[in-house]
């Protein structure tokens, strides 16, 4: 898919009065966040809520501020973090604001279609019976329900006790 730019309003989420247009904003699936210059956030009375780490398409690792704002695209409105991009970043609508304001991309077009339904996960439990057994079910994602390092140092942590290995 070839990159495109949309328009967008970015408003404050508790005085939703301050906003402001943004007339191209790089739609990119790859990306998590949406990106949005500092200045043009700071301008509309964004706060920094937190700071974090983002790799970059070119694997180099940088900070960034981010902060909390509601991004309308059309008619579709959502709440996403927004990341506070420096003066040589690119201005993003990232794929977690795309999921929250309920729009599809169509790369060949290089269009943004909208939807009525959000993606959904089918949770398979071994063992047990869905009560929708007899229906098709189309599986976008498998969510394995644990992840993290929390996760894989309590798991390492039982094998060490039980004498598991290599599970």
């Amino acid at each position: 898919m070839g990159p495109f730019t949309i328009g967008c309003l970015i408003r404050n989420q508790v005085d939703r009065e301050q906003s402001v247009k943004i007339p191209r904003l790089m739609v990119d699936t790859g990306a998590g966040a949406t990106w949005i210059p500092r200045k043009l956030l700071e301008q509309i009375d964004i706060k920094v809520e937190k700071r974090l780490a983002y790799q970059m398409a070119d694997g180099q690792y940088v900070h960034r501020d981010v902060g909390y704002a509601l991004i309308r695209v059309g008619q579709r409105e959502t709440s996403d973090d927004v990341v506070f991009a420096e003066k040589d970043d690119f201005s993003l609508l990232g794929a977690r604001a795309l999921e929250g304001l309920l729009l599809w991309v169509d790369p060949k077009n290089k269009k943004l279609i909208e939807i009525e339904a959000g993606p959904v996960t089918k949770v398979v439990v071994p063992g047990k019976v869905s009560p929708d057994k007899d229906k098709t079910v189309v599986i976008g994602s498998i969510i394995q329900g644990q992840s993290g390092p929390e996760f894989l140092a309590s798991r390492q942590r039982l094998i060490k006790k039980s004498g598991e290995r290599n599970k």
